[in-house]
C-alpha cells in the first residue's frame, strides 16, 4: 500500500505518467499523505470489530471460558473519475509543449481539488456518483465532537482537540483549513500555549507545524481556489454559518485509506482527428475506506478566533 507520491517514484523516470501523477499528488498535502490500497472485484469487503469475546481466569479443575467476538461486515465501492485534458493545437504551435504542460498542471490541480472536496464533503445520498466523505462518515460511531455547544461556535479549544485525538485510534494527522494556520502560528507564539503547538522546519527550510506529535495538513497553499474547510458551517449549537471543522485521522492500513481498482492512468491520445485538439485522458476508479470505527474524528463548531487552552 503506497501513497500517490510513493507510487509515482516507483515509475520509471521516462514514464509519461510520472509527472502527471506527481502533479496530482502534490496538489494537496492531504493527497500526498493518504495511502491507497488495491481493489480486487467490484467492491471492497471488510469487517469492523463490533464486540470482543469474553475471556476470564479459571480456578483449578474449573472449565475454561469460551466465547467468540462479533465482527460487522461492510462494503465500499469505487467511483469513476474520467477527464479529458484538452489543449488547442494553436496554443501548442504558438507557445510550445511547455504551454501544454502548464494546461495539464492546472487540470491536475482541479482534479486534486475535486478529490479533496469529495474526501471531505462527499455525500453519496445526494450524488450517487461520489463516495461519502469524512463529514458524512463522522456521523457514525460517535465520531463527531463539538468544540463548543454555544450558538455560533467558539474559538478552538486545545482541550477539545485533545479529546478528538483521544477519540481516534492510532492517529497520524490533523487536517485543518489553510485559513486556520495563522491561529496555530499565533498559538505557538503564546507563552501559555507554547510547547503544545510546535512550528519547525524541514531539511530544506520549509515550515512544518504539528500538535501533540501529529503533523497538521492544510490542504492547499494560497491560490485562486476556494478554501478546503471554510468558515461556513453551522455550529452544533446553531446560529450563523461562521464555523469550520478540524479532522483527526488515522492514515494507515486497517484505518482510513483510499482504494483503487487500478492506479491512476493517463493516455496521451495526441492530436485528435479534428486536427485542433491535443488530448490526454485521465482515468481513475477510486474510493475511500474507514476500516476502523475510530479511524477519524471530526471536531466541529470552530470560529475564526485565537486558540485557547
Amino acid at each position: 500500500m503506497k501513497t500517490l507520491v510513493e507510487y509515482a517514484k516507483s515509475l520509471g523516470t521516462d514514464s509519461p505518467e510520472r509527472p502527471l501523477i506527481e502533479m496530482f499528488a502534490k496538489s494537496s498535502d492531504v493527497m500526498g499523505a493518504i495511502p491507497f490500497d488495491g481493489l480486487t472485484g467490484a467492491v471492497y469487503e471488510g469487517f469492523r470489530q463490533a464486540a470482543l469475546p469474553t475471556v476470564g481466569f479459571r480456578g483449578i479443575n474449573e472449565p475454561s471460558t469460551a466465547g467468540t467476538g462479533v465482527l460487522s461486515p461492510f462494503q465500499e465501492s469505487s467511483y469513476i473519475v474520467d477527464h479529458d485534458l484538452d489543449v488547442d493545437r494553436a496554443i501548442v504551435d504558438r507557445y510550445g509543449e511547455t504551454r501544454r504542460a502548464r494546461e495539464e498542471t492546472m487540470a491536475m490541480a482541479a482534479a486534486g481539488r475535486l478529490w479533496i472536496d469529495t474526501f471531505l464533503k462527499g455525500d453519496n445520498t445526494s450524488n450517487p456518483r461520489v463516495f461519502d466523505g469524512l463529514q458524512r462518515r463522522s456521523r457514525l460511531f460517535n465520531r463527531t465532537i463539538a468544540n463548543s455547544a454555544a450558538s455560533g461556535g467558539g474559538a478552538l479549544s486545545l482541550l477539545q482537540l485533545d479529546r478528538a485525538i483521544a477519540n481516534t485510534n492510532q492517529p497520524t494527522h490533523i487536517i485543518a483549513d489553510y485559513a486556520t494556520m495563522p491561529l496555530f502560528i499565533q498559538a505557538a507564539r503564546t507563552q501559555s500555549l507554547t510547547g503544545f503547538v510546535l512550528q519547525t522546519w524541514d531539511e530544506i527550510g520549509k515550515p512544518k507545524m504539528s500538535y501533540a506529535g501529529l503533523p497538521i495538513l492544510w490542504g492547499y497553499q494560497k491560490d485562486d481556489h476556494a478554501a478546503m474547510l471554510p468558515f461556513s458551517e453551522v455550529a452544533s449549537g446553531g446560529g450563523s454559518p461562521v464555523t469550520t471543522s478540524i479532522y483527526v485521522v488515522s492514515f494507515r492500513d486497517g484505518g482510513l485509506k483510499g482504494i483503487q481498482l487500478k492506479p491512476m492512468s493517463f493516455n496521451d491520445m495526441g492530436l485528435l482527428e479534428n486536427g485542433i485538439t491535443y488530448r490526454t485522458h485521465l482515468s481513475w476508479d477510486v474510493g475511500l475506506v474507514d476500516e476502523h470505527k475510530y479511524s477519524l474524528t471530526r471536531l466541529s463548531s470552530i470560529t475564526n478566533a485565537a486558540i485557547v487552552a
